[in-house]
């Protein structure tokens, strides 16, 4: 019982944690949920070392209506709040579009 409490515990810290983001234009689109991001802004408080350019998979999800990656995204400027990096490299989380303001 002492075990599976201290494993509760773990649990609750590792969700407190923050995500590490970063920022940046998409400069390559490799195909329908995978690109490549330069990184022009890192945040803060991120706790992993990343490159000029990384490659980001954006993880399926069940809506139908979901916008599929195309070449007219190339230049759009994202941030990418990831939540872990799969057996490929790839970095893997929530993509948001940053608004344009003029």
């Amino acid at each position: 019982m002492e075990n599976q409490k201290n494993n509760l515990i773990i649990k609750e810290e590792k969700n407190k944690s923050m995500l590490d983001f970063v920022i940046g234009p998409i400069v390559r689109v490799i195909d329908h949920n995978s690109f490549v991001m330069q990184v022009t802004h890192i945040g803060t408080h991120n706790k992993y070392v990343y490159g000029n350019y990384e490659t980001v998979c954006v993880p399926p999800n069940n809506n139908p209506n979901a916008t599929l990656l195309s070449v007219a995204l190339i230049g759009r400027r994202v941030r990418c709040n990831i939540q872990y990096r799969d057996n490929y490299n790839r970095l893997n989380g929530d993509v948001y579009f940053e608004t344009e303001t003029t």
